[in-house]
């Protein structure tokens, strides 16, 4: 189970089966979405498009932060929601996505 701020362990993650961004290396494990935008909660927040309350929109990825879990050594993985439709306002915007923020190559 997530733990209160809604970060994973690694055995969670890999249940999952979804793919997880390992900053170490700067690559996914896997890459299922052609094109993707993927953000942190908070991130999500902040570019108005929260995630849905009360647990009804799930992960689509996840990224691994190595220096989280202060207190909490296995909750390290970060859930990422789908916000691909917010792509060309985040182009016309001109805001920076960060490398794990964005799966594949856009068309």
């Amino acid at each position: 189970m997530p733990n209160d701020k809604g970060w994973y362990t690694k055995d969670e993650v890999i249940a999952t089966n979804l793919p997880y961004w390992i900053a170490a290396s700067s690559r996914w494990t896997s890459e299922p979405y052609n094109f993707a935008i993927l953000l942190s909660k908070t991130r999500c927040q902040e570019l108005g498009a929260p995630i849905l309350s009360n647990g009804r929109e799930h992960p689509s990825a996840f990224r691994y932060a190595a220096a989280a879990g202060k207190g909490d050594n296995r909750h390290r993985y970060i859930p990422l929601y789908d916000r691909t439709e917010m792509y060309s306002t985040i182009i016309a915007e001109n805001i920076r996505l960060y490398n794990y923020e964005q799966m594949g190559a856009a068309k």
